[in-house]
């Protein structure tokens, strides 16, 4: 009997797709039954999903707070007082010799003028001096600033909380509200300042009326250290010039930028310029090692949310062995078991990542509205006297979402493999 060559065709098309949709028909089945597994003990599954996602949440937030408080510190490092870098004559940070001061300072002012990622400087004269009152002696540090560009580069001006700023008239002072207890004097009241002229060592004394109080919230500061008219510490030193520049910078990253024109150009034989990072280098070390507590907190996280993930899914292997006995007895392949507790342990990250984001964009978003006060906490010689507000970053969202999702299926290959591993006979007769 002739067989027609059509209907042969047609069979023997049919024979070949039969494979593939049954494979087809196989991954279905085993999505389906992934995806009802998860919630087949559904506090089990909700604890674990709970896991994960605070760990989650804990890690972003422990970064959003590391980051926050970071610029916090370096803000409060330059702003208040220090400037993101300073110009000095070289030796002068090592000995504080008020010999060792620039003396050009015109042409000096010229190049920093145009320079264009300075956006402001202020010159100063300090020296060591004895304040001393009609009640009491006490040592500290006076400087002299130009009362205009100082409130450009510092937070002077802002830390007055009596009286007025300096105006530029000789016989004016400025000093901390701690240093005015100690010495018993209020605004208005005299002090006088004696120093050390430069060159020749003769003391050298002015008589200054009180006429503001200032309070930066950091001890060093407001009981060590005093502000004149820059032309009169000049004249109480008998100097023509000035012994540190500091720098406010167009962008705090510029510090970190040594190509800049700026480092070369002031940087010779005489002068000296210094970033924040060299001026206070411990401040710098300390904050480098900061940033490793996100790298310690995600990593006892992860052991965490893999030792919670495991206990889960073995536990759901366990209460189900029969039912895999009986899969295996009937034609289902160990690898389709493998896929299926592997497709539980994505599921269940899938779940975990979306909460645990949710949940770290609410608690970083108020953090970083609202902010976390520090004010009584001293850190390295520095009072955190500003809050710190975090600072959420979307790419530590999408690594550690991806990470995390990543950590739970590496976790889930253990109980995946012990599943795919299943003797049909022993699982069918071991029950809980």
């Amino acid at each position: 009997m002739t067989i027609p060559t059509k209907k042969l065709n047609n069979s023997v098309t049919e024979s070949s797709k039969l494979p593939s949709q049954q494979n087809s028909a196989q991954n279905t089945l085993v999505l389906l039954l992934a995806k009802r597994s998860i919630f087949r003990n559904t506090r089990r599954t909700l604890l674990t999903v709970l896991l994960i996602s605070c760990s989650l949440a804990a890690i972003l937030f422990t970064d959003a707070f590391v980051r926050g408080m970071v610029e916090t510190m370096v803000k409060i490092s330059t702003q208040t007082f220090l400037g993101e870098g300073q110009i000095h004559r070289v030796g002068f940070r090592e000995t504080n010799d008020v010999d060792l001061y620039i003396e050009d300072t015109t042409t000096l002012y010229q190049q920093l003028n145009s320079i264009v990622e300075i956006e402001a400087f202020s010159p100063r004269v300090l020296t060591g001096a004895m304040t001393s009152s009609s009640e009491n002696v006490a040592s500290a540090i006076v400087y002299g600033v130009d009362a205009i560009k100082e409130a450009q580069v510092s937070k002077l001006k802002l830390a007055l909380v009596q009286g007025d700023y300096l105006s530029g008239i000789d016989g004016e002072i400025i000093i901390g509200e701690q240093l005015a207890d100690l010495l018993e004097i209020s605004l208005g009241d005299r002090l006088v300042v004696t120093v050390s002229e430069a060159h020749a060592g003769d003391l050298s004394q002015a008589l200054f009326r009180v006429s503001g109080l200032f309070r930066f919230n950091e001890r060093s500061m407001d009981i060590g250290m005093t502000f004149i008219n820059l032309s009169q510490a000049q004249k109480l030193l008998n100097i023509n010039g000035v012994h540190e520049i500091a720098l406010r910078l167009q962008n705090l990253d510029q510090a970190n930028d040594k190509s800049l024109g700026l480092w070369q150009t002031f940087n010779n034989d005489i002068i000296e310029t210094l970033s924040w990072q060299e001026l206070i280098p411990q401040l710098s070390s300390m904050l480098a090692m900061t940033k490793y507590s996100t790298l310690i907190v995600s990593i006892i996280m992860y052991i965490l949310v893999c030792l919670g993930l495991i206990n889960t899914m073995f536990m759901s292997i366990f209460e189900r062995q029969t039912e895999f006995g009986i899969l295996l007895a009937i034609g289902t392949r160990p690898k389709q078991l493998f896929y299926q507790i592997m497709l539980e342990g994505f599921f269940i990250g899938v779940l975990s990542v979306t909460a645990g984001l949710f949940m770290a964009f609410i608690f970083c978003y108020w953090g970083s509205i609202v902010g976390i006060d520090y004010s009584e906490l001293e850190m390295s010689g520095m009072t955190l006297n500003e809050p710190i507000y975090l600072i959420l970053d979307v790419s530590s969202f999408a690594s550690m979402a991806l990470a995390t999702l990543a950590v739970t299926l590496l976790a889930s290959l253990y109980p995946a493999f012990h599943a795919a591993a299943l003797q049909p006979s022993f699982a069918m007769r071991k029950t809980l």
